[in-house]
């Protein structure tokens, strides 16, 4: 026969007693079930997401996101398989249909691919802000040897045509660059200032550089460098190397602009001083006047 404990048979409050500490021991057991998910939420506050992982997720989760890209796979033709460099770089471009020159419509830069490669171009690797992402374009894969963005001989490319919204875009890296265009281009020559602006020079200005596509007037540019404490006249050098995007080549007909900037700042303000020429790719001696105040 069962016989109550002598401590239970003298507490007669006892079994509200122990009602009390499960009670305790519930609320605890959650204090310790969401502290760590408390701890999680604070450093997400603390180390936000990139905003390319936010864009790609945000992409993932929109249904009319694969209207505005092209997507498939690159693999490498069996002929130059044994060809590949294990530290290569993978260019994506695509240009509008028919387009070789300029800066590409799109583009893309990869490290460590192991193929065959799934890739995805879309409205959000627009070189130019706004520029609309549709049509039928050319994709351009070109796996480089030294991830120089300027086509060099030996490097392994592969191309088709599609049709934005296309997700069966595979391309195959089947040629071998065998005659690519001489040593990266640059442009060099003097930046000096206009008469009469020398009272008008701000004390320890910004010397931008800017060279865009022949006749755009907005968006990024194709190439920049900046000097700090820049004194005029002096002599200049933009190449290949200052071009701001992956895929971009400094080719072709230029506008080189070049602004004095009061606040450091790249966008243009009212009482710098700034010109404009317009250049080819290539070209040496050129004589760069800085001749006007903005808002003047």
């Amino acid at each position: 026969m069962f016989t109550r404990p002598f401590w239970f048979q003298s507490r007669p409050d006892y079994l509200p007693y122990r009602r009390r500490k499960l009670k305790q021991l519930a609320f605890f057991c959650l204090f310790l079930l969401f502290l760590p998910l408390g701890a999680c939420e604070r450093k997400m506050k603390e180390h936000p997401l990139p905003v390319g992982l936010k864009k790609e997720l945000a992409q993932q989760n929109d249904p009319n996101a694969e209207k505005t890209a092209i997507s498939g796979t690159i693999a490498v033709a069996d002929a130059f398989q044994a060809q590949v460099p294990p530290t290569a770089t993978l260019f994506l471009v695509a240009r509008p249909k028919g387009a070789e020159g300029g800066p590409p419509l799109a583009a893309k830069r990869y490290s460590l691919v192991k193929f065959p490669f799934e890739y995805r171009l879309s409205s959000e690797d627009v070189m130019i802000p706004t520029t609309p992402f549709e049509g039928a374009v050319d994709v351009i894969a070109r796996l480089d040897q030294d991830g120089n963005a300027r086509p060099q001989k030996g490097d392994i490319e592969g191309r088709l045509t599609a049709q934005v919204g296309d997700a069966a875009a595979n391309i195959v890296l089947d040629r071998v660059i065998e005659d690519a265009p001489g040593g990266p281009l640059s442009v060099s020559g003097t930046l000096r200032l206009g008469p009469g602006l020398e009272q008008k020079l701000p004390q320890g200005g910004t010397l931008f550089l800017f060279a865009r596509p022949r006749g755009m007037k907005s968006g990024p540019p194709l190439a920049v460098k900046r000097f700090e404490a820049a004194a005029l006249p002096r002599e200049f050098s933009i190449g290949q190397e200052d071009t701001m995007m992956p895929g971009a080549v400094l080719e072709g007909p230029l506008t080189l602009t070049a602004r004095l900037d009061q606040d450091g700042n790249a966008l243009p303000a009212p009482g710098d001083i700034e010109g404009a020429l317009d250049i080819d790719a290539g070209a040496t001696g050129v004589d760069l006047v800085l001749d006007h105040v903005v808002g003047g």
